[in-house]
């Protein structure tokens, strides 16, 4: 299972900061020639996102996402994203009320 797997499938910016690589090493669960080794520890979250761009198309069934729509929400409603956190303090919350039933909201929704 790669890493992106492992971490829930996130974005390479959160990934790029995730990668315990000596940890791995540490306690056996992953091994490196140096080449690779120097690679993982100095790739950006950019390289990160193209890199896993086939494997994020495969593992959504060949679906590609549409932008489109996205970008027009995001403009609609205000999104914080990574870097938008500032620090908050200890004990802060913040939740999302969105129902994800699609059209309806009649009947029940299980994961």
């Amino acid at each position: 299972m790669g890493l992106w797997e492992a971490s829930d499938r996130i974005r390479g910016k959160r990934l790029r900061v995730m990668i315990l690589l000596p940890s791995l090493e540490r306690h056996g669960r992953l091994k490196l020639d140096q080449a690779d080794r120097a690679f993982v520890l100095r790739v950006s979250a950019a390289t990160i996102d193209r890199l896993l761009v086939e494997t994020k198309t495969a593992a959504a069934g060949g679906k590609r996402r549409r932008v489109g729509f996205y970008s027009a929400v995001r403009r609609e409603f205000p999104i914080r994203t990574f870097n938008d956190w500032h620090d908050p303090p200890p004990g802060f919350c913040e939740l999302d009320m969105v129902a994800h039933g699609g059209t309806s909201v009649a009947g029940l929704f299980r994961r």
